[in-house]
């Protein structure tokens, strides 16, 4: 269960780091396109308003639903301390575990919307991938699309994970079931107790799936990152 932890929690931070990169070399690329630093964000949130509109309706879905009471919700670009923000919803103060699943409503449907369009959209059997039939599987899914759905399913594969987690507080957020997991599992090691082999069994599955499909989408940021930066040197 810890090598699958370990995997999630590397594929996940990867993830984080190659969105923020890959959003900042498109702003400079449009930006140099265009001549206008207006127009460049613009063009970016046009660009990622699905995964937008997910991460900010899951927000305010969230709250409603945990009667926490929400605000104005916008779906405008706009800059709060020095950060580029694509979105924002307004949600009251309420205690540290519905705002932690609040917070983290964006990373939990984000992940099932990949899962299901990876699942559905390529036909790939995620749970079944390996290092061997990693490759064979994908171009086999790919090459069973026409080429229009196959740019829609990686453009929404693209506008979803680029938007999970658009600020660091949400990435905080995910983490802290983390982190409570793995405070739970010193907790069980320390007094010597021992986990019951179906929850290990569970628990390893899910950290894999989740890495395995955190991976998919890495491979897709980097083909799209490496010419964006060599665009911008």
């Amino acid at each position: 269960m810890l090598l699958s932890l370990f995997l999630f929690i590397l594929t996940l931070a990867l993830l984080y780091l190659s969105s923020h990169s890959l959003i900042a070399h498109l702003v400079k690329t449009f930006y140099r396109l265009t001549h206008s630093h207006e127009t460049a964000v613009n063009l970016i949130f046009f660009l990622l308003l699905p995964g937008v509109s997910l991460h900010e309706f899951s927000h305010i879905l969230t709250a409603e639903l945990l009667q926490v009471p929400t605000g104005h919700l916008s779906l405008k670009p706009h800059f709060r301390d020095n950060q580029l923000m694509l979105g924002s919803a307004q949600i009251a103060q309420t205690d540290p575990f519905r705002l932690t699943l609040i917070g983290s409503a964006p990373f939990l449907t984000g992940t099932l919307a990949l899962y299901l369009i990876l699942r559905l959209g390529l036909n790939l059997n995620l749970a079944n991938l390996t290092l061997t039939n990693f490759l064979p599987q994908i171009l086999s899914s790919i090459q069973q699309l026409s080429l229009l759905p196959l740019l829609g399913i990686f453009y929404l594969l693209f506008s979803i994970s680029n938007t999970m987690f658009s600020s660091p507080s949400d990435l905080q957020a995910a983490g802290l079931p983390i982190i409570l997991l793995l405070i739970i599992l010193g907790t069980f090691k320390l007094a010597n107790l021992t986990i019951p082999s179906p929850v290990l069994t569970s628990f390893t599955n899910l950290f894999f799936l989740l890495a395995t499909i955190f991976t998919l989408i890495l491979i897709l940021n980097l083909l799209l990152l490496l010419p964006l930066k060599l665009i911008n040197r």
